[in-house]
């Protein structure tokens, strides 16, 4: 027990002594071990540089840590064998801690003479990493403790102002960029600033918002992925019983039709193979933008899990930046797809249908050839060859008179064509959009689901920095736009007395004036009515010849691919105006083809399309609205 207690004793002495040797062999000027140390006429130990430049700044020669003067500058000599003690105990000790020496690709200490050892923390105020070891003066002295310390980094440089030399503070909301204070004073004396706590807590709370309007959108696109295969699975279906009932009836027939049954079964499978093919197709691109949103929502997610404010505010996307707002989020892209009302068209067993009533057309037709056939062989006794010819021409017109009627009765339920293009219009290329209330004009609410516009009396508040709306002229959008193809959709304006209507391209100005131009990438139409006129223009400010009535409710019509845009007042069935030529195709500048490859988007010369409406008061009365209706197929 005596052996154990005395080891013990020794053990504890061993370790209070390792940690006296370490404060003894700390320089009390610099902090760190001895360099060439020398020895004043008081006893105490110091560097000689440290002690030399002491002496060289101060009027008094005196001892640092006991203040005792001297009449004359005392001549200093490295004590040799106390330097090679403080090289054996660092050697030692640098031994020891082999275990925290910085790895390749941890950030290593600054102070470190001999082999680096791994930075336990950052100091913000002496632009310094420290091990654990060195850090220990910043937290003994009082004056160093009040520094910051942040977890190791090793872009020093980045945190400190090029121009100033200054620690970088403040985050610059109209620039976006991370500035000191003295940038404050000079280029950003007129700019919005925050200090970049607050700034990293409200563009990490805009990405945890962002991250969660992604996961829906996600979520939404898989039920839409599972809805269309369920589509396209009771397609095929309905597919194999149109086609087995095709074979029944088509079996019923003579012979002689059998070989006209292949030809027809082919032209139906290609029809429903079309269908399908679009709907693996659909199902195919809805399964990208999954993997797409969840290949994002993870890249954001790695952003959100920083907590260094300036790396964070330095490397995540710009709120700016359409590929984030525009392209990466397209609230629209919910809506159910297409082609499911296409399937639903496709299962009313049209075909079946048609070839019922062909079948029994044919059928007709064979029982009166037949009936001519058995009223010539009752009449081949009883008369000549030609009252014979003449009766039975006599009878085949009847017969043939009476399948016209039946072709009638047949063909009284078959699909009738639209009377005129805009019926056309209405039946193929509507598109339900709704109003984006993200992006609309202070002075403008949505309301009833996205399909209303009304006027504010008062402007609601907005942020700056983490919204992106028109600001100069009361402008929404549309939720989705359209970069290929046609579409069609109907406003009612007759609750507008100012009211503008058209598309415009998704690049463009959020500082757009009115009337817009079509050099900024704008195709409108607009009214304005007053107790004495009535005045409508187009984008490029030109008043249109006065229509035969005032439009209640008007359709616009985009033909992508034929670079078109027509106005149609939907009551008079009349068209009010139209564009021809229009160029929506357009070369992005070099430096945005450059951001988005680093960024890891694709850059087409095909940019959307997106409905813009707008409203705007007439004096003081705030009482305007729009409404998007159903478009209405005339009969």
């Amino acid at each position: 027990m005596r052996r154990r207690r005395s080891g013990w004793i020794l053990a504890d002495m061993d370790s209070a002594s390792s940690l006296l040797c370490e404060e003894q062999f700390l320089c009390s000027i610099c902090l760190h071990d001895f360099t060439d140390p020398v020895s004043t006429p008081c006893g105490h130990n110091y560097c000689k540089n440290c002690i030399t430049e002491y002496w060289d700044n101060s009027n008094v020669t005196q001892c640092p840590l006991c203040k005792k003067r001297f009449r004359r500058r005392p001549q200093l000599q490295v004590n040799t064998e106390f330097r090679d003690m403080v090289k054996h105990i660092s050697s030692m000790r640098v031994k020891g801690g082999e275990e925290d020496l910085a790895k390749p690709g941890e950030v290593p200490c600054d102070v470190c003479d001999g082999p680096k050892r791994k930075a336990h923390k950052t100091c913000l105020v002496c632009l310094t990493s420290y091990c654990q070891t060195d850090l220990e003066p910043h937290q003994r002295v009082a004056s160093l403790k009040k520094h910051k310390l942040i977890d190791p980094v090793s872009n020093l440089k980045d945190r400190v102002c090029q121009k100033h030399d200054k620690l970088l503070e403040l985050f610059c909301c109209t620039d976006q960029v991370c500035i000191c204070f003295m940038c404050l004073k000079d280029d950003h004396v007129t700019h919005e600033t925050a200090p970049l706590e607050r700034a990293f807590r409200e563009k990490k709370a805009w990405l945890e918002n962002v991250t969660s309007e992604m996961k829906e959108m996600e979520n939404t696109k898989s039920g839409h992925v599972k809805e269309a295969k369920h589509s396209a699975q009771q397609n095929k279906e309905e597919s194999e019983r149109e086609l087995a009932d095709i074979v029944e009836v088509l079996g019923a027939l003579v012979s002689s039709l059998l070989k006209r049954q292949d030809e027809l079964i082919k032209l139906i499978q290609k029809k429903h193979k079309e269908v399908e093919k679009q709907a693996e197709s659909h199902i195919a691109q809805l399964e990208e933008e999954v993997v797409e949103l969840r290949r994002k929502r993870s890249k954001l997610t790695q952003y959100l899990q920083t907590e260094d404010h300036l790396h964070f505010l330095q490397s995540c996307p710009s709120l700016q930046h359409h590929a984030l707002n525009e392209d990466l989020f397209d609230p629209l892209s919910l809506s159910a797809p297409p082609f499911i009302h296409c399937l639903s068209k496709m299962s009313l067993q049209i075909y079946v249908g048609m070839v019922k009533k062909y079948v029994a057309l044919m059928e007709r037709t064979l029982g009166n050839e037949m009936g001519v056939l058995i009223h010539e062989l009752k009449l081949s006794d009883d008369c000549d060859a030609a009252e014979q010819a003449d009766a039975a021409e006599l009878l085949r017109d009847d017969f043939i008179q009476e399948d016209w009627f039946l072709r009638d009765d047949l063909y009284e339920e078959e699909w009738k064509p639209p009377q005129d293009k805009l019926m056309m219009i209405q039946q193929y290329d509507w598109m339900d959009v709704s109003f984006n209330g993200y992006i609309a004009h202070p002075k403008l609410m949505v309301c009833e689901g996205g399909k209303k516009l009304m006027l504010r009396t008062h402007e609601r508040p907005f942020s700056p920095l983490f919204e992106r709306v028109f600001l100069n002229q009361p402008y929404v959008l549309a939720t989705e736009g359209f970069s290929s193809g046609r579409f069609y959709y109907e406003v009612c304006v007759s609750g507008s007395k100012a009211w503008m209507l058209g598309v415009v391209k998704e690049s463009v100005s959020m500082l757009m004036g009115f009337p817009p131009k079509d050099e900024e990438g704008a195709w409108t139409l607009s009214a304005k009515y007053t107790e004495s006129e009535e005045q409508y223009f187009t984008c490029n400010d030109f008043p249109l010849l006065h229509v035969r009535q005032r439009p209640q409710r008007v359709g616009v019509f985009v033909d992508y691919e034929n670079e078109e845009v027509a106005f149609y007042d939907v009551d008079a069935r009349t068209l009010m105006y139209s564009f021809r030529e229009c160029t929506f195709n357009e070369n992005p500048s070099v430096l945005k083809a450059l951001l988005y490859s680093v960024a890891g988007f694709s850059l087409s010369n095909r940019p959307k399309l997106y409905p813009i409406f707008g409203i705007f008061p007439v004096g003081c009365d705030y009482d305007n609205t729009l409404v998007i209706t159903p478009v209405g197929i005339a009969t």
